[in-house]
């Protein structure tokens, strides 16, 4: 974790990062609201989404823990986060059935942001055909919502303080 450690305080944009063979590295951003509690200002990309050829719930979480660097409007690294997805794997894979039957049914065109929790179908511009189906879908990737991000932060436990 050391070499982990020395990020804090540098610039996201300068640094390298390697894949893993052990968990997930994601570089988010946070901002922070007038009371101090932090809140995340993007969500978390994970796999892009084929429709005829659906990522295994296996593979899409292949690793069960996340180190996520967290870095400020300046883009300057302030924490860094192990969290450990395998806590919510049941709700992760809810959502993910309920994206993969949507798909499935032909209805990857109907899927919205609202219909999961934790994880989502974010909409691209790009329309492509979906199976069982003639009409066409907007492009999809699978990404960890802002909600669920918002969880793993207050978990970290930066919230107001008055």
């Amino acid at each position: 974790m050391d070499s982990f450690e020395q990020l804090i305080g540098r610039n996201v944009n300068e640094i390298s990062l390697n894949e893993s063979t052990n968990f997930f590295i994601k570089p988010l951003p946070y901002k922070i609201k007038n009371c101090g509690k932090r809140y995340p200002s993007s969500i978390c990309h994970l796999a892009d989404l084929d429709f005829f050829n659906i990522i295994s719930f296996e593979e899409l979480f292949k690793f069960d823990k996340i180190l996520i660097i967290w870095y400020n409007w300046q883009d300057i690294i302030t924490d860094l986060e192990i969290y450990y997805l395998s806590r919510d794997f049941d709700e992760l894979y809810q959502d993910y059935l309920f994206i993969k039957n949507k798909i499935d049914e032909g209805l990857a065109d109907e899927i919205r942001q609202g219909d999961t929790r934790y994880l989502g179908a974010l909409r691209l511009d790009e329309k492509v055909p979906q199976p069982n189906s003639e009409k066409l879908a907007n492009k999809r990737k699978f990404v960890l919502k802002k909600n669920y991000l918002q969880k793993i932060l207050d978990e970290m436990g930066f919230k107001c303080r008055f």
